[in-house]
């Protein structure tokens, strides 16, 4: 992996918020539109949420509605693979 692990795992962990080991839509859309702030993205609500659901769609990779662990790890490393994305 492309990204420091400890630093993804405390990212998740931190957005986890039911501390269920996966991100529901609810936690998606936060920790996303989270990450495309933090790269200057900044979109209206309406098309941030579209952008969202985009993300949730693509990273979503088994297709049971959560992003798990490993999902949104291959999230983070195409953040910062194909955008530049400085993880904090």
């Amino acid at each position: 992996r492309d990204a420091d692990e400890a630093k993804v795992k405390a990212l998740f962990e931190r957005y986890d918020t039911n501390k269920n080991g996966v991100l529901d839509r609810e936690e998606f859309f936060i920790v996303f539109k989270q990450l495309l702030s933090e790269m200057g993205e900044n979109f209206p609500d309406k098309k941030n949420d579209e952008v969202a659901e985009e993300g949730m769609t693509n990273f979503d990779l088994n297709k049971n509605g959560t992003i798990d662990y490993d999902e949104f790890a291959e999230l983070i490393n195409f953040l910062i693979s194909e955008k530049g994305y400085k993880l904090k």
